[in-house]
Parts: C-alpha cells; sequence; structure tokens
C-alpha cells in the first residue's frame, strides 16, 4: 500500500494569515530542510528553507556539482527562497515546471501562483517540494510518497541563512 505522507510546517499568525504546509518525497530524506527562517520585506513574507545538499541523478555529475556550488557560493547546503504575498506566493526562480524528480531540464523557473490553487490540508497551503533541487509546486508528483516533518522557523531572512552557511557572505 503506497502512503503519502505530509511535512507540516505551522508559523506563528503573526508571521501569516494561515499556516504553510510543506511535502518533500520520502526518498530524498538525506537531504532533508535543517533550517526555516521567515523574515518581512517589501516583497512580500520571504520564506527560506536551507537544505542538507542536492544530490544530481548522476552520481559523477553530483560531485562535479557539489565542488562547482562550494567555490561559486561558498557551500554544499541548498538554500531556497520564496515570497507569500497577500493571496499568492511568488517563486522568483525556484518553481518546479517538472513531472519527475529526476529531472534535470526546466528548473528554476519564475512563478506567481495564486493561494487557491495550492492544494490544503488542515486549513493550511501545501508547498510541494518536487526535484532534486528542490524547487517547489503547487501540486504533488504523481506516485510519489511524501514525508511529513514539524520543524521550527527562525526570524531571519535568506542572507542570514547565506551568512551561516557559506564562507563567501560576511
Amino acid at each position: 500500500m503506497k502512503r503519502t505522507i505530509v511535512i507540516l510546517i505551522l508559523l506563528p499568525l503573526i508571521a501569516f494569515p494561515s499556516s504553510l504546509i510543506f511535502m518533500i518525497p520520502a526518498f530524498d530524506l538525506e537531504n532533508l530542510p535543517i533550517e526555516f527562517y521567515f523574515c518581512h520585506t517589501s516583497e512580500g513574507t520571504q520564506i527560506t528553507i536551507v537544505f542538507e545538499d542536492e544530490d544530481h541523478p548522476n552520481p559523477v555529475i553530483d560531485f562535479v556539482y557539489d565542488v562547482y556550488r562550494y567555490f561559486k557560493w561558498g557551500r554544499i547546503k541548498d538554500i531556497e527562497s520564496f515570497y507569500l504575498k497577500d493571496d499568492y506566493i511568488f517563486f522568483p526562480d525556484d518553481y518546479a515546471s517538472v513531472t519527475g524528480f529526476f529531472e534535470t531540464e526546466n528548473l528554476h523557473i519564475e512563478a506567481s501562483i495564486p493561494l487557491e490553487e495550492f492544494d490544503e490540508f488542515e486549513g493550511g497551503k501545501i508547498v510541494y517540494i518536487n526535484t532534486w533541487n528542490h524547487m517547489f509546486s503547487e501540486k504533488p508528483l504523481k506516485g510519489v510518497s511524501y514525508f511529513i516533518l514539524f520543524p521550527s522557523f527562525e526570524e531571519g531572512c535568506r542572507i542570514d541563512a547565506e551568512r551561516k552557511h557559506s564562507f563567501l557572505v560576511k
């Protein structure tokens, strides 16, 4: 029997008009989110998630990609951010317009998705993590089981995550 598991993230009501729920594929557990940040900006409420790593589907490319990321961004950890607005979520470059977790094309898409298009669970909007490099979507991938996590959020912006995890950002 196939089970769908949900990552549930509830933020303080002061930060959001409603809760957000995140779902990550169960087979990507070695790259779970390790930190969650939120801050209010002129763009909306910025949500930043730090993942342990991101693993390219090809192991040889993954090794080279880790080295590239280390020298380009000063870190191996994957950091992704998006913005919650009044009635939509804006993904500046981390929207997944894919049909499979291991796809390597059409990644890092910009999109604004109305909140009404997101699935709901117990009153919260679900944001699916649908690719190996942690791009987000409002819909799940077909045939994929998802995993639940109850993280705690820190108040902070993406730059705070970058400062903490990158030797290039001070």
